[in-house]
């Protein structure tokens, strides 16, 4: 049934015309990917993080970072999140907007623990 919304809903609301419906997605998508990675925490679905730390409204790259501040707290997960740190890391560093820069330093403090 998650996956069923995840392709029904998902894939299709992440790149919504409003961005507080980009961003909820973006949130859920965090939810989800920390409470069954074995579902969800794989490159299939961490793209669509990749892919929203280049939004154009900040308020959705924020919640982005915020995710996967949720992700990089949990040890276990660092592995499996290696692929995407290394494809991402440089696109998180160059974020314009103060808040989501602020957020990207204690992601990255995350990342280097």
């Amino acid at each position: 049934m998650m996956n069923a919304t995840f392709r029904g809903v998902f894939v299709h609301r992440y790149r919504d015309r409003l961005p507080e419906i980009r961003a909820a997605c973006i949130e859920e998508l965090g939810l989800w990917l920390k409470t069954d990675p074995e579902d969800f925490l794989n490159d299939g679905c961490l793209k669509y993080l990749g892919w929203t730390l280049h939004d154009k409204q900040s308020p959705v790259r924020l919640q982005c970072v915020r995710a996967l501040q949720g992700l990089y707290q949990e040890k276990e997960f660092i592995g499996r999140l290696e692929l995407f740190t290394s494809r991402f890391k440089v696109s998180m560093v160059l974020d314009k907007d103060p808040d989501v820069a602020v957020e990207v330093v204690n992601l990255l403090l995350l990342i280097q623990q």
